[in-house]
């Protein structure tokens, strides 16, 4: 066992399992035990580096690959059936890949003392495919990679791909030489997926605190018009002795035309402002009250129930996020449906507050994450707003719960406050 060999098989096992990991945020959530995960990567590196140094029949490299995933797929959180899929496909794709380099590049050109290229070549095979399943599959993960850097991704690919093809048709660079290129290759466009993955991040945060600003900067304005109404609706309510005076007086000298004409001028200057809730708490009372009677106009059917203390410790920013898009959500579900209705019911025990939100919901509901996939079109604009409730809640002791049962999707939340 030469030295060069020794270091080839411990590139290959590496980057093998490093492409393992990408295919994992394909099909699994990024979630499960951190020290576990970290022992089956470390368990799949080492029984394929055992293997390849201590054995070399195909039939012993195949079971240390399937060990190996197998390992990563139980260290996460999903179903026996996406965690067999998961093994599976990637053996399925690698065997493929075997048989394509096989078939079009080593028995026309030759395979003498050049396994070990092959070997770092059918791995950046594998890292494009990887790419390419993960693109397939973005739209149901929640993500949209830009396009732009989806067409980079995919150019660096195919120039070191076509260029370590014609390298290996030369056949004047030395075996260990082209195996050092082509793994260069390979980890070069590693490190660029990766960069591509933090920078697409970085944007979606970018745009969901954005979303937030302006989630907030709404909640406001409504907030404010809303208690410009109130206080328009307690001074028209202050001076509601002398209207009905001065009404008696024109009544009583038989003046009707001017009583209508007072009574109109009256219903011109009187805000409408129905309160749905009335708990005591200002700034619950505030953003429930603006989404309710958003559900009303939309002559959605409500059932709400709210018991909270006035002097509720909750501040009136998490109170919109929260109770906001947790509304919106359930308004925006009702959507199409017959016969909406949302039932809303918030309570405080023991040091907790308790809600539950409920509406119709005739679709299915595809989680990603602990959190349901949004449906609307665009999820480069939409879908933060439960991952902001999320954000809120963290900042307490609290559970985060959904159920979709009998036609009814609903969310519970426990915080201690």
């Amino acid at each position: 066992m030469t030295f060069e060999r020794a270091m080839v098989i411990l590139f290959t096992k590496v980057a093998q399992t490093v492409i393992a990991e990408r295919f994992t945020h394909t099909f699994f959530d990024n979630d499960g035990n951190r020290v576990r995960k970290v022992f089956a990567y470390l368990f799949s590196v080492f029984i394929a580096i055992f293997v390849n140094l201590f054995f070399h029949k195909p039939i012993f490299n195949f079971l240390s690959i399937f060990l190996g995933l197998s390992a990563i797929a139980l260290s996460y959180n999903g179903t026996i059936k996406r965690k067999c899929i998961f093994v599976f496909y990637i053996l399925a794709v690698s065997c493929l890949i075997d048989l394509v380099v096989s078939a079009f590049l080593i028995k026309p050109f030759g395979y003498d003392g050049y396994s070990a290229f092959v070997s770092i070549f059918a791995l950046l095979l594998l890292h494009a495919t990887q790419l390419i399943t993960e693109r397939f599959f973005e739209n149901d993960l929640g993500i949209e990679l830009n396009n732009r850097y989806w067409l980079f991704i995919i150019a660096s690919l195919l120039v070191c791909i076509i260029t370590s093809i014609v390298i290996f048709m030369d056949k004047t660079v030395s075996s260990f030489s082209l195996s050092l290129v082509c793994g260069a290759f390979l980890l070069v466009n590693i490190i660029i997926s990766y960069l591509m993955d933090d920078l697409v991040k970085s944007s979606q945060k970018a745009l969901e605190n954005q979303a937030l600003r302006d989630q907030v900067s709404s909640y406001e304005r409504e907030i404010m018009l809303q208690n410009e109404n109130m206080e328009a609706l307690r001074s028209f309510r202050h001076d509601m002795k002398r209207h009905f005076a001065e009404i008696s007086v024109l009544a009583s000298t038989g003046e009707i035309e001017q009583i209508k004409n007072y009574v109109s001028a009256m219903e011109n200057n009187l805000v409408e402002s129905r309160r749905l809730v009335d708990s005591g708490n200002t700034a619950l009372d505030t953003v429930l009250n603006y989404m309710l009677q958003r559900a009303v106009d939309k002559k959605i059917q409500l059932n709400v129930k709210v018991v909270v203390p006035s002097d509720l410790k909750l501040s009136a920013y998490d109170m919109n996020i929260i109770f906001g898009n947790l509304l919106e959500n359930a308004i925006e579900a009702q959507k199409d449906v017959k016969n909406p209705s949302i039932d809303l019911e918030i309570n405080y025990l023991m040091d907790s507050l308790v809600v539950e939100i409920s509406n119709r919901c005739l679709q299915k509901v595809i989680f990603k994450g602990g959190l349901p996939i949004t449906t609307k079109q665009s999820v480069r604009e939409h879908g933060y707003g439960l991952k902001n409730v999320k954000k809120v809640l963290d900042k307490y002791i609290s559970t985060l719960d959904f159920e979709c049962s009998d036609e009814r999707f609903t969310v519970k939340i426990l915080m201690k406050i």
